[in-house]
C-alpha cells in the first residue's frame, strides 16, 4: 500500500478515535498497525508517526490491554515487535468487551445504586426517571452479554440485517 494511503488512513483513524474518547496517538498507532502488513518496533513507529518514544510505548501498552495489538517474536532481533489483531471481527468484539467492562458496567452499577438509594429517600419524577434508566440499561446489558457470548450469532444477525 502506498505511503499516502497509509498516512490518510492513520490520520482518519486517529481523528475517529479522538471523537470516541480514545487518545489520538493511541488511535494513530493502532491505525498504522491495522493498515500495514508488517510487524513494527517502537523505534520504527516513532519515526513513521513522528511522536515520542514514550507516547508510542504508552499507546502500545493501552492497545495491548484492549487485546487489539500483540507482541510478536522476530528471530534474531532483541527489539519488541507489534502487530494488529488480524481478524477485524475479533478486534471489534475485543473492543466491545473492554468498553463494556470499563465504561458501561460501572455506569450500570452506579445507576442501580443511585436508584436504590433514591427509592429509600422517597419518590418523584427523578426517582421514576432513574428507574427507567436502570431498566433501559439492564436491557442493553442483557443484549451486550448475549452479543459477547455468541459472536457467530451476532455476525449472522448483522449479515441478515445488512442483506448479505
Amino acid at each position: 500500500m502506498n505511503e499516502q494511503l497509509v498516512d490518510q488512513f492513520v490520520e482518519t483513524w486517529g481523528a475517529m478515535g479522538s471523537s470516541w474518547g480514545v487518545n489520538s496517538s493511541v488511535a494513530r498507532v493502532h491505525g498504522l498497525l491495522i493498515v500495514t502488513d508488517r510487524a513494527w518496533c517502537i523505534d520504527d513507529i516513532v519515526e513513521r508517526l513522528q511522536i515520542s518514544k514514550s507516547n508510542v510505548s504508552t499507546s502500545l501498552k493501552e492497545l495491548r490491554s484492549w487485546n487489539v495489538v500483540r507482541k510478536v517474536f522476530q528471530p534474531g532481533e532483541r527489539k519488541e515487535y507489534y502487530v494488529c489483531e488480524p481478524n477485524a471481527w475479533e478486534m471489534l468484539f475485543n473492543i466491545m468487551r473492554q468498553r463494556k467492562q470499563r465504561e458501561f458496567d460501572p455506569l450500570l452499577a452506579n445507576v442501580a445504586q443511585t436508584f436504590t438509594q433514591a427509592q429509600e429517600d422517597g419518590d418523584g419524577i427523578a426517582v421514576d426517571r432513574l428507574g427507567q434508566m436502570k431498566s433501559m440499561l439492564d436491557t442493553f446489558n442483557k443484549l451486550a452479554n448475549m452479543a459477547l457470548a455468541s459472536e457467530s450469532q451476532v455476525k449472522g444477525m448483522i449479515r441478515f440485517i445488512a442483506g448479505k
